[in-house]
């Protein structure tokens, strides 16, 4: 299983916290202290214990459920076809009315930001 690559405890540690702090009755900071994390990070990995069990111990995601603000479908759409056109990004941005970033970074996610690709 892979682990978040700053996380301080891996599953099996955050197994062995809440089992020291739940089933052999030590104290969290006491707990905390020997296995490195603050006493917040040791409450959080018991707090997840106690709501969802065994399953609250896993990493998880850092990926946002949903983008509000992201680029509409349409819009990436007409990004693409004007760069297969070779279109410069400073065309793109000033004819869809959006930052030359934003041309960027979608034309990036699709693989057509060197003019070489084309």
């Amino acid at each position: 299983m892979t682990h978040h690559k700053n996380a301080r405890l891996t599953y099996q540690a955050r197994r062995i916290l809440v089992s020291r702090i739940i089933h052999e009755g030590l104290p969290v900071r006491e707990v905390a202290k020997a296995q490195g994390v603050s006493p917040r990070t040791a409450y959080k990995w018991l707090r997840r214990y106690r709501e969802e069990g065994e399953a609250g111990l896993f990493d998880r995601s850092s990926k946002p459920r949903r983008s509000p603000r992201r680029t509409p479908e349409k819009v990436r759409e007409q990004v693409v076809r004007l760069r297969r056109q070779r279109w410069p990004y400073h065309a793109i941005a000033e004819w869809l009315g959006i930052s030359k970033s934003t041309v960027g970074r979608i034309l990036k996610d699709e693989g057509l930001n060197r003019l070489s690709v084309l």
